[in-house]
């Protein structure tokens, strides 16, 4: 950032001290690097008290800082966040982790600022070796450890394991470095409800941004076209922002993952400028006002052909211009609102609440108050308040400019009755003329009425779909239990963790003895009453929250279970079939007899084991079973 904006920053900072708002953002720096222990928590956050960093500059390599990393001049981060500035150089971030339980623990590090150029990891391990892992924005998706719209890196650790950790990171915009450690389904959790938020946020805009273009289709008012095209480059800034963009859309591109938030702050500046200009009228009130916006566009336009020729050597003004954007901005709102334009008012209204939003999460970002949800989330709800005032302020500029006519054709129909007799033909023409504008008003009114309820049904519509898309893309309608593609996800995840650990795996695969002879001779629908029964009974056998129990296809149904040798595997195969072999299944006063073989295996898959193989091997022992008469479990053992 330019020193101007720094300084405009610590003004705002001081404003916070005095106000007695930032006392938490003062804490000393702890005098010592503090291991952070994983063992019993979910989720822990690092602070500035367990982070030292390091800018590399030429005479340290990085081999030396690899080789002695205790004997480097590390500095404790002095701020509420952890934030390291910005640098040409490659920066340096060291802190200890360690494992109080006696249980081994697997974890995963979220670093919640996913534009980083490149990012490198080593972990000392106590048995002296060294987990290295890459990622950043000059990685393709399929070479992280886990795509994300963060940057996610493992940790794992033995019992009474202490370990060191070292990361390097090269940014073009700040090192800005929240961090947190997950128990990985806690993460997924928090990240679920996360895309909830962000889903209604987005969902806010995107409707806005269509009901205006939609005003513009009608009235041809520019004011709505450039309204619908600023909300989309708050739209494109947040999926820059939040990483969604990086993760979900432009993530292949790699000249897009390096550029595209700033593409995206470039152009939300730029549209925001056509917006003021259009919005708040400039043209009719032409000189330094005009002048100065002109010029903004202008530069802004220059600024975003700089980036997409590959140049990028203004990127060093955008922070001044991006400031002088704002200031102008908001000086053009209050000194046309002092002479009496409305839009003007509800424009520094709205726009206040983007600047505040936006200056909290730029001292966030500094170091100056510590990251905490309104400080990370508190952008985005300032856009989303933003863009809803301004869309109440075109609607309410529809309804006063409505009035104005309305009274402009009154008082012309009272200068028409004055005239006198001899003007009623013309008095006629113009009584015509304006039930016409009426009429032509009044469907404008509803046709924009229609098309805003026709938005929300279909936001609400849309939303109710994902809600059953999301929950039915995991299940099986008809058992309730997971359905084949979830299983198929589980168990590749599961044979990868089960290699990495050195844990057992085991699988179940179960099928119903004679399934074909029992719809050929009671019809589809009593079977599909037997699947119901079957899939219940796996439910109530497998007990544990790691295990998974999904329908595999037909009258085939799957056990994973993490964790589990094959003595394990088999003791609950035998408990499932005697669940199933003792259901009381009636039909018409008769009970159908119902069992099933089942084919087990259980073990740690080697390094080259597949999905198809281990399904396979618990395939083949279920067919042992089918052959040696049915109603019982096999389990067999893979080779290599």
């Amino acid at each position: 950032m330019t020193k101007l904006l720094r300084v405009i920053v610590l003004a705002i900072w001081g404003i916070f001290y005095w106000l007695g708002l930032a006392q938490c953002a003062l804490a000393n720096p702890a005098p010592a690097l503090a291991p952070l222990d994983l063992a019993n928590a979910s989720m822990v956050q690092l602070t500035p008290s367990n982070v030292q960093y390091l800018v590399q500059t030429e005479n340290i390599t990085t081999q030396h800082i690899l080789d002695q990393p205790h004997a480097q001049p590390w500095k404790m981060v002095d701020k509420p966040s952890i934030n390291l500035g910005k640098s040409t150089h490659s920066m340096w971030v060291r802190f200890t982790i360690k494992n109080s339980s006696a249980m081994p623990i697997n974890k995963t590090l979220e670093i919640r600022w996913i534009h980083l150029a490149q990012l490198d990891w080593y972990q000392w391990r106590e048995d002296g070796s060294v987990a290295t892992y890459r990622a950043g924005l000059n990685l393709p998706p399929e070479q992280l450890y886990k795509n994300n719209r963060h940057i996610l890196l493992p940790i794992t650790l033995n019992p009474h394991e202490q370990s060191d950790v070292l990361m390097r990171v090269k940014t073009s915009f700040i090192a800005f470095l929240p961090m947190f450690v997950w128990d990985e389904e806690t993460r997924q959790e928090s990240e679920f409800f996360q895309y909830i938020a962000y889903s209604v946020a987005f969902g806010v805009l995107v409707a806005m941004m269509l009901y205006n273009a939609s005003l513009y289709v009608f009235t041809r008012d520019k004011s709505y076209f450039y309204y619908s095209l600023y909300v989309a480059g708050i739209i494109m800034y947040q999926l820059g922002a939040t990483g969604i963009g990086v993760y979900a859309i432009w993530g292949e591109f790699k000249w897009m993952r390096l550029n595209g938030f700033a593409l995206s702050i470039y152009m939300s500046f730029l549209l925001a400028t056509f917006f003021v200009r259009h919005f708040l009228d400039l043209k009719t009130h032409g000189g330094f006002l005009l002048g100065v916006n002109t010029f903004l566009a202008c530069a802004w336009a220059v600024v975003v052909f700089d980036l997409l020729l590959g140049s990028n050597v203004l990127r060093s003004i955008a922070d001044l211009l991006s400031l002088l954007t704002i200031l102008f901005a908001t000086y053009t709102a209050i000194i046309l609102w002092r002479k009496g334009n409305v839009s003007a008012r509800y424009f520094t209204l709205a726009w206040s609440f983007i600047i505040v939003s936006t200056f909290i999460t730029l001292l966030m970002m500094e170091g100056v108050v510590p990251h905490s949800a309104m400080t990370e989330y508190g952008q985005m709800v300032g856009f989303v308040l933003e863009v809803l005032l301004l869309s109440f302020a075109m609607a309410e500029r529809i309804n006063r400019e409505r009035l104005y006519r309305e009274k402009a054709q009154a008082d012309a129909l009272r200068m028409q009755v004055l005239m006198g007799n001899e003007r009623e033909q013309k008095m006629a023409a113009q009584e015509e003329l304006l039930s016409m504008q009426k009429r032509t008003n009044a469907e404008l009114e509803e046709k924009v009425s229609e098309r805003t309820e026709e938005l929300e049904r279909t936001m609400t519509n849309l939303e109710i779909a994902n809600r059953e898309l999301a929950k039915l893309s995991v299940t099986d309608p008809l058992t309730k239990v997971h359905n084949r593609r979830y299983f198929d996800e589980v168990l590749h995840r599961e044979i990868a963790r089960s290699q990495r650990t050195q844990q057992p795996l085991g699988l179940i695969l179960v099928d119903i003895d004679h399934f074909k002879q029992f719809n050929d001779r009671y019809g589809h629908l009593v079977g599909d009453d037997c699947l119901r029964l079957v899939a219940s009974v796996l439910q109530n056998e497998v007990s544990r929250v790691s295990d998974l129990v999904a329908r595999y296809g037909g009258e085939e149904f799957a056990v994973i279970l993490p964790d589990a040798s094959e003595e394990e595997a088999m003791s609950l195969a035998e408990k499932i079939r005697i669940g199933i072999r003792d259901l009381e299944f009636i039909y018409r006063g008769e009970r159908i007899p119902i069992s099933a073989s089942l084919g087990v295996v259980g073990q740690v898959p080697s390094k080259d084991c597949s999905s198809v193989s281990f399904i396979g091997a618990a395939d083949k022992a279920l067919y042992r079973a089918k052959d040696l008469g049915r109603n019982r479990c096999v389990s067999v053992q893979m080779m290599g």
